[in-house]
């Protein structure tokens, strides 16, 4: 028997190590998945960034080298906004050094004044800038200002910006006269994002993917680990429950060999004590006589433990029943005081089992405090709907740290005495009652007591 509960704790340390190594894998899985899916998403980021950039600048270096081969036309813009072929472009705007619109999409902004500070940076800097912008639409465009340096000729009699030089109909000296070498401009180019709303549209949609995914494996694996636990504890209850009949079987066993014997020896020392006049045999016999009465009380623990308990449910009258206790307590109280609570009530329940179970309690704080000065004990019985309710109080040293997890467990006491079954057979009679107990340490020292049972 040792042999098969050492394997089975054996196979459930190798189970409790596998599950802690699937479960760094899967935490390390995690997070090699989420660091890869946000550096995904970055990229795309940067990706979509740079395809836009990108774009507005080859726009920008091909109007650079058009409009130094034919110059500054006013239906420039406009058709090439207009064309099919670059159907990403939001508008086109030629600025000069003093922000004044040389060139624009749309004819009839040509010759404002629109000065920002994206165009003095990039006229004085000579560096392009990028940003987003808002038109009036509430679409946002993405935007290159780009700059320019065109050796562009304009009429030196034009008061405004409004006319604009047509090479191809000026005159040769006109050409000559009107030529500004090396002139700064800005070029702003705007394009619509959607070919990068599409990839961050892809990148958002794979990273809540992935994110989906783990949270569900997590939640699966929760799952698994709730379902794992509850078997773990049901297999571990179901090992203690084949542990503890096996236990019981033999104890009972064992009990019912030495009760006959030891009732024949019991009686024998009897006889002998009421038949001699020597005091020293008188001592012997009394010796013998208490220890058989001891071995008595243990082998119908045992018995009381190892059987099944069957309720014999009859009508109870809670005072009756009171007074009971007391008359039963009242050879083991000595000088501790005993305080007693009782409502009036009329049950139906197993009364021999009750009364054991109240014994037992009784009897553990009377020996509790009655190593103490003052002792005292509070029993109280009482119904709250459905439930019955008792309560045995003392005001002694407590329960040691060690033996609180193993109240219930055979044999486990901390008596030089006692054989540690008081608890385990309340523990049996209250659960075939249906009843339940807990402890609970007392506000001043010593210990409470509750069981609580299912009234009719």
């Amino acid at each position: 028997m040792d042999s098969y509960f050492k394997g089975k704790r054996s196979e459930n340390n190798f189970s409790v190590g596998y599950l802690m190594s699937a479960l760094i894998i899967l935490l390390l899985f995690s997070v090699l998945a989420l660091i890869s899916a946000v550096g995904i998403y970055r990229i795309s980021i940067e990706g979509s960034k740079n395809l836009l950039e990108n774009r507005a600048v080859d726009i920008a270096v091909s109007l650079g080298f058009t409009l130094e081969r034919i110059g500054l036309k006013n239906e420039l813009f406009p058709e090439l906004v207009a064309t099919d072929k670059w159907d990403d472009l939001a508008f086109l705007v030629l600025y000069d050094r003093s922000g004044n619109v040389l060139l624009h999409s749309n004819p009839l902004l040509v010759g404002r004044n629109q000065i920002d500070a994206h165009i003095e940076s990039v006229i004085l800097k000579k560096q392009p800038e990028i940003h987003f912008s808002t038109l009036a639409t509430r679409e946002e465009v993405f935007v290159l200002d780009f700059p320019l340096h065109l050796h562009l000729s304009v009429q030196s009699n034009s008061d405004t910006m409004n006319d604009i030089i047509d090479f191809e109909q000026s005159s040769e000296m006109e050409k000559i006269e009107f030529i500004d070498n090396a002139k700064a401009y800005c070029l702003r180019v705007s394009i619509h994002p959607y070919p990068a709303r599409t990839i961050l549209r892809k990148a958002n949609f794979q990273l809540v993917l992935i994110g989906l995914s783990l949270t569900t494996l997590w939640i699966l694996t929760f799952f698994f680990l709730w379902s794992w636990r509850r078997n773990y504890r049901l297999e571990a209850r179901l090992h203690k429950q084949e542990r503890m009949a096996a236990l019981g079987e033999m104890a009972a066993v064992l009990a019912h060999e030495i009760r006959n014997p030891l009732s024949s020896i019991k009686g024998f020392a009897q006889f002998y004590l009421e038949n001699t006049t020597d005091p020293d045999e008188s001592a012997d016999f009394s010796v013998i006589v208490e220890e058989s009465k001891r071995l008595e009380g243990l082998t119908a623990d045992l018995l009381t433990y190892a059987r099944p308990a069957k309720l014999n449910k009859e009508k109870l009258d809670t005072e009756k029943f009171c007074q009971e206790i007391k008359r039963s307590v009242a050879h083991l109280i000595g000088d501790v005081k005993f305080h007693m609570s009782c409502e009036k009530l009329e049950l139906y329940i197993d009364r021999e089992k009750l009364m054991q179970v109240v014994f037992n309690l009784a009897q553990n704080a009377v020996e509790a405090v009655s190593e103490i000065n003052k002792g005292e004990i509070w029993f109280s019985i009482k119904s709250s709907g459905p439930v019955l309710t008792l309560m045995v109080e003392d005001n002694g040293p407590g329960l040691p740290l060690d033996v609180k997890n193993r109240l219930f467990e055979p044999f486990v006491t901390t008596k030089t005495k006692g054989t540690g079954l008081g608890l385990a057979i309340v523990d049996r009679l209250l659960e075939a009652m249906g009843g339940e107990i807990s402890f609970m340490d007392r506000e001043g020292g010593g210990v409470i007591v509750k069981i609580t049972l299912p009234c009719h």
